[in-house]
């Protein structure tokens, strides 16, 4: 009775089948086949199991950029206990080539409760064990909070360097930034925003010492933690550094200079200077005004300009406190 009901469910478009598995895993079993006007149950051919993948057995290569997109903690904690192969290959200096620290950085601040500017000797101590092992061959490397310590460490012994963000390191002077830039000549993008301990003379260093220098980022956003009174009369991020850019930064194609204080005298310059800017972004630069933003923009092409914000204060009935809006 049960072969005849799947019969009439296989006479009626119904596919009928009935396998097994051996202890292999192996398929066995039959089905039915039209036979002119007849079925005849059809012995399944034996087949072999499924694969499993076998992850010990991925090449030296792949695995390393497995690795490049874990977290930094399980990069240097949980990897290596895996297996002797991944151990092999996460201690081997290629896949150290590209870093990132800000997810760990902001971890440390979020879980441990850690004042951001009391992270520089924690991140100066980490940077200097990543760098070793790296072995020379670090390429990467996005980081804050760091001080002259870790930026001589990396001029000493990373000199395939190419790309490097350190932004609100008020430890960084021009003594450690100038001998980074004399000896990372492969440098092709540098992010030194809330530098405030670097000046214009580092900053044109860069420009004539990495020549495939593309990309710059030079945001002065937290501005409040420098007392104005006590500024020189040049502040970081001003038209003189804007000036330097256009005059030792020939190849520079992204710029970003957000809350400075240049105006339209530097961004002039900036693109007679560099005619191969494609992006500029001046958020929140005041000085700039939209006559100079919309004359630069209908002059250069392939420039594309992010245009100041303008903000306004915006108070509440049923709140006491001033919130900043922008528009």
């Amino acid at each position: 009775m049960e072969v005849r009901s799947k019969f009439m469910a296989f006479s009626k478009g119904a596919r009928v089948r009935y396998t097994q598995r051996d202890q292999n895993g192996a398929r066995k079993g039959w089905v039915w086949k039209r036979c002119g006007s007849s079925f005849l149950p059809v012995v399944l051919k034996k087949t072999e199991p499924d694969p499993v993948p076998n992850w010990g057995k991925l090449l030296d290569d792949v695995l390393v950029q497995i690795f490049e997109r874990l977290p930094l903690q399980e990069r240097s904690q949980v990897v290596p206990l895996v297996c002797r192969n991944w151990n092999k290959v996460s201690c081997d200096p290629t896949s150290w080539r590209r870093i990132d620290m800000l997810p760990w950085i902001q971890h440390q601040i979020d879980t441990e409760c850690k004042w951001e500017y009391d992270m520089q000797p924690y991140v100066d101590y980490l940077v200097k064990k990543l760098v070793d092992r790296s072995r020379g061959q670090l390429r990467e490397l996005h980081t804050m909070y760091i001080s002259d310590e870790a930026v001589d460490y990396l001029a000493e012994r990373c000199p395939l360097l190419e790309v490097l963000t350190m932004p609100s390191s008020l430890g960084v002077t021009d003594k450690s930034a100038l001998k980074l830039a004399r000896v990372a000549r492969r440098l092709q993008h540098l992010d030194v925003s809330d530098c405030y301990n670097i000046s214009k003379e580092a900053i044109s260093a860069f420009g004539d010492n990495c020549p495939a220098l593309e990309w710059l980022s030079r945001s002065m956003i937290n501005q409040n933690v420098v007392n104005e009174a006590e500024s020189s009369s040049s502040p970081p991020g001003g038209d003189e550094e804007a000036i330097v850019m256009s005059e030792h930064y020939p190849k520079l194609k992204r710029l970003e200079m957000k809350k400075t204080k240049i105006s339209d005298r530097g961004l002039r310059r900036l693109v007679i200077g560099c005619p191969n800017l494609q992006q500029l972004d001046f958020s929140c630069c005041y000085q700039l005004t939209r006559g100079a933003l919309d004359d630069v923009s209908k002059n250069c092409s392939n420039l594309a300009i992010t245009k100041p914000i303008t903000p306004r204060m915006h108070v509440t009935p049923t709140h006491p406190h001033c919130t900043m809006l922008f528009e």
